[in-house]
């Protein structure tokens, strides 16, 4: 069996990433912000080896992956062009465990 997919990644700040599955525990053992060096705080593992959505006719909007939709906290724009330089993101509630 393989598996395929990749890690959603938020830091404390709310700056996101991703990480592919292949990489190594000695990778992410240590894994940081690439923005600002802060340690991650959030992480969310998308599995797309049967991929990512149900491909049963009338389904296909439904994610099958476990991916996440974050919600945009806060976005810095360039004042000169308008352009986004920066993005964060809500960190997402854990759902509590029945």
């Amino acid at each position: 069996m393989s598996y395929e997919g990749y890690s959603q990644f938020l830091c404390a700040k709310g700056h996101y990433w991703t990480e592919d599955c292949l990489c190594t525990g000695f990778e992410l053992k240590d894994n940081k912000c690439r923005l600002c060096d802060t340690p991650a705080v959030w992480e969310n593992m998308v599995d797309v080896t049967n991929g990512s959505y149900d491909d049963r006719e009338g389904h296909e909007t439904e994610r099958i992956d476990g991916y996440i939709e974050l919600k945009i906290k806060k976005q810095d724009c360039c004042r000169e062009c308008k352009q986004i330089i920066e993005t964060t993101y809500e960190i997402p509630k854990r759902k509590k465990r029945k």
